[in-house]
């Protein structure tokens, strides 16, 4: 089973894994291919892999329309999710038959159905809640996170009949898997839950397993994060050596309604906590018409070396993605997060109930002073630098591509027999 293609369709956070996976694998020997939204393609090759783009730009249908506003990101969520599928089914029908096994990203729903057509062996990687459990809600994108198994049960249930009844999603799927010659699903999230196996992708201290998952074949792989030694520019080097460590201050691929007025109000909340500012701009609004000065530093640059420059800082604050909590906590920094849709609220509530941060600060609901009084206690708490600290010296050596290398070595045989057995 030598053949391995992998799909990470969304985000460039939802894209680096499966790219930093599949390098690793193709250095042990494997034929690999990446799968990815259309505008990513360079992160492909800066890595050195091969790259199928899908035929849409994600960006295009779905970063370039968020905006701030519960309501908005959960329609624009339904919307952009039926032209994935599309495109899904579009390349991976014609590409898929020419590998022995496909490892997805967990929130790619339609991806399995391609498995179960063509009988290739299934592998999730959970960077994202989409299988269901008693300890982790669906990332609904809305301000309520809760650890009550009855309300996360209830929740997943009104989720499963959305995606029936009031949304395109089963509807939608069961046409093109009729395409692929299979039954209908009446269970959408039931069906994504089966697999042959499951790769964690994540520090298993910050998000430990279920007790629904004890069913599931699944094993704690780690984070895949950059490893690579970067240089950071002059520029960059010269401001973070010329006076107190600075904060970051970014958002990845969110995209905000006002990038002048959410600009006014992160200089001017880092002004009264006192703290020197590194805004990251990434594909954003933010920071545009600011010159630099001794206290804040626009970075332009993209893509940006993160695991890289985070060691080099006092804090970092972030949207809440999956791969910008665990590049804090491999860095070892206290992090605050500023959620605005889908799981950024569950990472939210891990940082502070981890002691890594504070509360998070709802970018649906910033205010100067909120922001303000958040950065005052993430950079003067003790308590929050001492347990970034600590955790980062435990999970700093976890290398979550090397180790799904290994774990996928342990499976073969048993993916083969199964292969076989299926064709």
């Amino acid at each position: 089973m030598k053949r391995i293609l992998f799909s990470g369709d969304g985000s460039s956070g939802d894209l680096i894994p499966m790219v930093l996976m599949a390098r690793e694998f193709k250095l042990a020997g494997y034929e690999v291919c990446v799968c990815g939204s259309s505008e990513q393609s360079q992160i492909a090759r800066d890595f050195g892999v091969r790259f199928a783009p899908y035929p849409h730009d994600y960006s295009e249908i779905y970063l370039k329309r968020q905006r701030t506003g519960y309501f908005h990101s959960i329609r624009e969520n339904i919307r952009h999710q039926v032209k994935l599928y599309e495109g899904e089914y579009e390349l991976l029908s014609k590409i898929a038959p020419d590998f022995d096994v496909l490892i997805n990203f967990l929130a790619e729903l339609f991806v399995p159905s391609v498995a179960e057509a063509f009988k290739l062996p299934n592998i999730k990687l959970f960077t994202f809640p989409m299988v269901r459990s008693e300890r982790y809600a669906p990332p609904t994108g809305l301000p309520f996170i809760s650890e009550n198994r009855w309300v996360n049960s209830l929740q997943w249930n009104v989720t499963e009949f959305a995606a029936k009844h009031l949304f395109s999603y089963t509807e939608t799927l069961n046409r093109l898997r009729s395409r692929l010659n299979l039954p209908p699903l009446d269970g959408l999230l039931a069906h994504n839950g089966k697999f042959d196996h499951m790769m964690v992708g994540l520090y298993e201290e910050l998000m430990p397993p279920c007790e629904s998952w004890r069913g599931l074949p699944y094993t704690y792989v780690g984070p895949c994060l950059p490893r690579t030694t970067v240089r950071l520019s002059d520029e960059l080097e010269a401001f973070i050596q010329k006076g107190s460590k600075p904060v970051y201050i970014g958002f990845g691929s969110m995209r905000h309604a006002s990038g002048d007025r959410l600009t006014r109000i992160l200089l001017d909340a880092a002004r009264d906590a006192g703290v020197r500012v590194i805004l990251a701009q990434n594909g954003s609004r933010i920071g545009n018409g600011i010159c630099g000065s001794e206290d804040v530093f626009v970075l332009r640059d993209y893509p940006i070396p993160h695991h890289v420059l985070f060691p080099r800082l006092r804090a970092a604050v972030h949207q809440g993605s999956w791969i910008a909590t665990h590049l804090a906590a491999q860095a070892g920094i206290p992090q605050l997060v500023m959620p605005q849709a889908s799981d950024q609220y569950l990472w939210a509530h891990i940082v502070w109930k981890n002691g890594l941060g504070p509360r998070g600060v709802d970018m649906n609901r910033i205010r100067r002073t909120k922001l303000s009084a958040a950065l005052e206690l993430l950079t003067r708490s003790e308590q929050y630098a001492s347990n970034a600290r600590a955790l980062g010296d435990r999970v700093r050596d976890i290398d979550g591509a090397k180790n799904a290398v290994r774990l996928f070595a342990r499976l073969e045989s048993r993916l083969r027999a199964r292969r076989s057995v299926s064709v």
